[in-house]
């Protein structure tokens, strides 16, 4: 007896909060999905100092002389462009990326170095660029690699447009939690697609950024 009256209470009461909670729940489930308010800023502090911290790496991997040619593949909001171009002096930077609401905040941020002749940016496709061959030192891109159908002939394209002895430097995160051996299955796979583009002596290191492993993969152009 106690169980049935037991049972059919939680049944009733679960009716009742159904009604009192469904509309909560289904806004914390909406927020979660689609943040805003608070939980909106923290995920975009989050995402920007999740950034911060793969730029900065990609600056280390440069290694800029002042005197360089540098362009960036998908250079976002420009901020790894901005912090490129503030170790050049009469040197160059390039960058293309295919979203124009991504060049609008590029140029913004950058509107000073473009001014001075310093940077270019484009929008649209590696395809489309239209500097000459053994133009840059150093080509870079981070997080764009994972959208290219055949990786392979980016590189070779972007191999032609690298001087000789220059580098391609590829940064990637995967978006989701990965296993040491899965890190170092998708690190050689990038390296066997450099060496088939014609890149040499390539080197492969890893870092974890917000407790996900990012992966740096720097070949030279004999």
């Amino acid at each position: 007896m106690i169980k049935r009256l037991t049972l059919i209470w939680y049944q009733n009461h679960s009716e009742m909060e159904n009604t009192q909670t469904m509309q909560p729940v289904a806004a914390l489930y909406n927020q979660l999905r689609q943040p805003s308010g608070f939980a909106a800023k923290i995920k975009s502090w989050a995402t920007a100092s999740q950034n911060k911290t793969i730029s900065s790496w990609a600056i280390e991997q440069l290694r800029i002389q002042p005197y360089q040619h540098i362009l960036e593949i998908g250079y976002g909001n420009g901020i790894t462009l901005h912090e490129a171009a503030k170790k050049l002096r009469i040197g160059f930077l390039a960058g293309i990326d295919e979203s124009v609401s991504s060049y609008k905040q590029a140029h913004k941020k950058n509107k000073r170095f473009i001014e001075q002749e310093l940077m270019q940016l484009h929008v649209g496709s590696v395809e489309s660029l239209s500097y000459p061959a053994h133009y840059f030192h150093s080509i870079y891109s981070t997080n764009v690699y994972s959208s290219w159908k055949e990786p392979q002939y980016k590189f070779m394209q972007l191999g032609n447009l690298l001087k000789s002895g220059g580098k391609l430097i590829t940064l990637f995160q995967p978006q989701s939690r990965i296993t040491e051996k899965e890190a170092w299955n998708a690190a050689e796979k990038i390296q066997d697609e450099y060496m088939k583009a014609g890149l040499s002596d390539v080197r492969l290191s890893f870092r974890e950024i917000h407790s996900a492993t990012c992966i740096a993969a720097v070949g030279y152009k004999d």
